[in-house]
């Protein structure tokens, strides 16, 4: 088992999608450990990953203002995953394929999130991406209004997780 420091080029894109024009926003300060045997990811995985909300770009001033102000960022400043399980842990190429079961953690609410993803290790640490939808809700936030369109409830989020040997 080794243990992986989260950071580098990790980031978290969430694309809030409506009727009239989709919505980006990325969060790039992302921390956490992974502990993982690279040769055998069927036995006891553990990560935890913490996002510093108050750091993103959805694009310009406005809109990161507007973010800022809705999502509540300064009074719940880290959003954190906590990984259960793998599942469906498959070979492909030289990586592999699974899908991530835990629980996110943001507005003093916990979600469970089960997210598809691939990743790949090489000496010098682990790059995985993930894929899940989140009903914004279920974590006690009113999906924004930009101008005079509401955004939906369900936002797409796309993770990409580098990590270093420890």
């Amino acid at each position: 088992m080794a243990r992986y420091l989260i950071g580098g080029d990790s980031r978290v894109v969430v694309t809030a999608r409506s009727s009239i024009h989709d919505t980006v926003t990325r969060w790039t300060a992302l921390s956490g450990t992974i502990d993982a045997d690279a040769a055998d990811l069927t036995q006891g995985v553990a990560a935890e990953v913490v996002v510093d909300m108050t750091r993103h770009d959805a694009g310009d001033f406005l809109r990161n203002r507007k973010l800022r102000n809705d999502l509540e960022v300064y009074r719940f400043p880290e959003a954190r995953f906590r990984l259960e399980r793998l599942r469906d842990v498959a070979a492909r190429g030289p990586g592999f394929a699974a899908v991530a079961e835990g629980v996110l953690a943001w507005h003093g609410r916990e979600v469970a999130v089960s997210a598809a993803g691939e990743g790949a290790f090489d000496e010098a640490g682990l790059r995985a991406t993930a894929r899940f939808e989140l009903d914004v809700r279920a974590l006690g936030v009113e999906p924004p209004r930009f101008l005079m369109f509401k955004v939906e409830e369900v936002v797409a989020v796309e993770v990409v997780l580098v990590a270093r040997l420890a």
